[in-house]
């Protein structure tokens, strides 16, 4: 818990260092977090294509349910902020999706049992 406050509060830090006037290529230091994205995403498409063909429909059935349904949910919250809800934060979203993904995995699991 620590450590990730620690990590937070470095990365805050940073993020003001590089917003800074004085750095000429501080829109090229905020993108760097796109490389381990991008290794990431591509790992989990090796991932999902070298597992056996059940495996293979059972994921992606649940990634696009998890699709989908977070897509749904992030629109449809909208009509309720403009009701009085609190404000949608980004970080949101990425949660709701996991929990999607586990929900689409365990009906599409059951589904193929």
């Amino acid at each position: 818990m620590i450590i990730g406050f620690m990590g937070y509060a470095l990365g805050l830090k940073a993020l003001n260092y590089f917003d800074a006037e004085h750095l000429p290529h501080r829109y090229w230091l905020i993108l760097l977090p796109v490389l381990p994205t991008i290794y990431l995403v591509t790992t989990i498409i090796r991932a999902v294509s070298d597992m056996d063909e059940m495996k293979r429909k059972i994921v992606t059935e649940a990634m696009a349910f998890t699709g989908l349904a977070t897509g749904f949910t992030c629109f449809s919250y909208l009509f309720l902020r403009d009701m009085g809800a609190p404000e949608f934060r980004p970080e949101w979203a990425f949660y709701i999706m996991w929990v999607y993904y586990f929900i689409g995995l365990f009906f599409s699991w059951r589904r193929y049992k």
